[in-house]
Order: structure tokens, then C-alpha cells, then sequence
């Protein structure tokens, strides 16, 4: 899944309290396509046979060897580390009673470590499982360190992020793929025997036609052709402008600050300043390491109003230290890191192997100056 194809629904659409939602959920995606590189082409679609179901371990439920005709999978890719993910623990649950001996639902995790070496994340995945207890109430497996599942799945398909969902129909093809929101309806129409897969194998066609140029574009870093695509993408499918807010403004930041800034002024107004919407632009002057002075200028401004905001403090200070250190500032990413460290062991929100990451960049910090 890419940035275009994350979001279905425009924010302009949603009531004013869900819109913070949509921000969190936006930025939460940013973070999970950075988990795979490369646009290769799909070769997974709607009518295709479902590939084998073959994950490291099986963490709960009975494992599922293979795909029984006439019986309804579900097939959802997640990791512990996506908030998105966690979210929709509870959504699954409650469609695995809904449909209960109807519907099988499966949760593979997937993209939990960059360490093909390192196992031990398995453990993490199936403590977190075991926390969940009856919360999380259908079959869970853990990939394995070689992405096996993942890539039979969701590389296949073309997919770049998660949460995404697939739905294997009772003749053992794939049904539906797509972001979990819009799971509900394909489901009741793949169990009514009235869904139809030509369609949605056209429409993923489509849709996938349209954003994998666009993709190739941001990924070569060609912001103009890219805004030229995305404006082509619009006039198409009106739909997709505001899944598009993230990549447009990496696009304007670097082509054309003024606009950029016009854009991320009215974001702000439309989602009553919300912290969400500054953690998804702040992240991109803390990710971006070839932007100009006075973008990094505005990003600082940018970080400014979301600490007075006393949310998520310790991540916009090791944002900023990122920001301060894609300026050549060494000084003020050592200063703002160790704020960052100081502000995370005070919060009790904050994932313990963050902090613990938080503390050895600041050590290559200090090292560094």
C-alpha cells in the first residue's frame, strides 16, 4: 500500500471529531510504508488463487494449512509496532463472532524487525498476543524473518502498507484487498455469493495504473512530474485528492515552499490544529534531508507550535533533532535529543525500545560532536 491508496475516504468528508482519527491514521501509514522499498509491479489481484498461508509459528488459533472450498478467509497483515494495527484489533474480534464458522480470520504480523538475524522479535509478537488475551479473538501467526509470508502477500499484490486486509473467497481466489475500514461490505457480499471479483479486479487495476507512475516519481524524487501526476490523478478521481495531502507536500517543500506552506496552513485550520496533522508534516522535515534552509525554517516553526501543544513531547524533540541535524546543526539535534530522552522516561506512553533507540542515537550524537 502506498500513501495514495492508504486512505479511500477524503478527510473532507468526515465529521469534524474524525477528523483527528484521519490524521493519526495518516501519519501512522507513513510510517508503515517505510518498512518496504521498491515499486514492484502487482501480480497479485482479485480472481488469483490464494497463495499458501505458510508464517513462522502460529501464535493462537488452530493453523489454517489450507484453504478449505466453501469457507470464507480473512487474512489481515499487521505488526505490533502500527497503531493503525492495534486499533483494529478490536474490529476483527468483533467480525470473527459476527461470522463465527463462517468466516476464518487470521492476523499475520509481518515487517517486525530489519535484522533477518535477529528472532527475538517473535517473542515480542507473541507476548503482545498473549496481553491481548480474548481482545484479540482469531487466529495470529508471526512472519518470519525472510518475509516469506509478506512477500507471497502483500509484495505480490503491490501492497506497501499495513493494516491491509484480504479476503479469500469460497473457491480458494482472492476475493477483495484493501484497507480494513472497507472490510464489512465485500465481506457480506462475498458470504451472499454476490460480489463482484471482475469489478474490484478492474477498479485495484485502475487504481494501481494511476499511483504506480506517481510512486516511481516520488521514489526518484522528480517532485515536479510527481505534482504533474498527482493534479492527472485528481481530475480522474476526485476522491484521491486528499489521500495524496503527504506526498504532495514532500513534493511542494521542495519545488515550491510558498505553496507548501499554503497547503500545511490550511490543513492545520481544517483539523482545528490538530496534533496528528503535525506529527505527519513535522516527520517530513525530520525525514528529509535535502530540503532547502528556509523549508527547515518553517519546519522549525512547525515544531514550535506542536511543543506548546505539551502532546507526544518526546517525539517532536527527536523529530526536531532530526530537523536540527539534516541542517548541519549538530549542537542543537545533541541539545534537542537529550530533551527528547528526558521528556520519553517521563512518559509513560512511550514504547520502551523507542526510548532505548532514543538513547543510542544521542550517544552517536555526542560521539559525533
Amino acid at each position: 500500500m502506498n500513501t495514495q491508496l492508504c486512505f479511500r475516504a477524503s478527510a473532507q468528508s468526515l465529521k469534524p471529531r474524525a477528523r483527528g482519527l484521519w490524521f493519526q491514521l495518516l501519519i501512522g501509514c507513513f510510517v508503515m510504508i517505510l518498512h518496504l522499498t521498491g515499486f514492484a509491479a502487482a501480480s497479485l489481484d482479485p480472481g488469483d488463487p490464494a497463495p499458501a498461508l505458510k508464517p513462522a509459528k502460529w501464535l493462537k488459533g488452530i493453523p489454517i494449512t489450507r484453504f478449505e472450498p466453501g469457507q470464507v478467509y480473512v487474512v489481515e497483515f499487521w505488526a505490533t509496532w502500527c497503531g493503525p494495527c492495534k486499533a483494529n484489533i478490536p474490529h476483527l474480534t468483533e467480525l470473527a463472532h459476527q461470522y463465527k464458522d463462517r468466516v476464518a480470520i487470521t492476523g499475520v504480523s509481518i515487517w517486525e524487525s530489519n535484522d533477518p538475524t535477529d528472532l527475538s522479535y517473535q517473542k515480542k509478537v507473541e507476548n503482545f498476543v498473549q496481553q491481548e488475551g480474548d481482545k484479540m479473538d482469531y487466529h495470529v501467526a508471526v512472519d518470519g524473518p525472510s518475509n516469506d509470508v509478506a512477500n507471497a502477500w502483500m509484495a505480490a499484490a503491490g501492497e506497501k502498507g499495513i493494516p491491509a486486509s484480504f479476503i479469500v473467497g469460497k473457491d480458494g481466489r482472492i476475493a477483495w484487498i484493501g484497507y480494513p475500514a472497507s472490510l464489512g461490505d465485500a465481506l457480506e457480499q462475498v458470504l451472499a455469493d454476490k460480489f463482484d471479483v471482475a469489478a474490484a479486479r478492474s477498479r485495484r487495476d485502475l487504481e494501481l495504473k494511476m499511483v504506480r507512475p506517481l510512486d516511481e516519481a516520488m521514489a526518484a524524487k522528480d517532485y515536479k512530474r510527481a505534482l504533474e501526476l498527482m493534479d492527472a490523478i485528481v481530475a480522474q478521481q476526485p476522491k484521491l485528492a486528499q489521500a495524496q495531502t503527504y506526498s504532495r507536500l514532500i513534493a511542494l517543500y521542495h519545488t515550491d515552499l510558498d505553496a507548501g506552506i499554503a497547503l500545511s496552513n490550511q490543513i492545520l485550520t481544517d483539523s482545528d490544529h490538530e496534533i496528528g496533522a503535525y506529527r505527519m508534516m513535522a516527520s517530513i522535515f525530520a525525514t528529509q534531508t535535502d530540503l532547502s534552509p528556509a523549508a527547515y525554517k518553517f519546519g522549525q516553526k512547525l515544531m514550535a507550535e506542536a511543543l506548546e501543544k505539551k502532546e507526544m513531547t518526546y517525539l517532536f524533540l527527536a523529530m526536531n533533532a532530526d530537523l536540527c541535524a539534516n541542517m548541519g546543526d549538530k549542537i542543537g539535534a545533541e541539545k534537542s535529543q537529550e530533551q527528547a530522552v528526558a521528556a520519553a522516561e517521563k512518559d509513560s506512553h512511550a514504547p520502551p525500545d523507542f526510548v532505548e533507540s532514543m538513547k543510542k542515537k544521542l550517544v552517536k550524537l555526542k560521539a559525533a560532536l
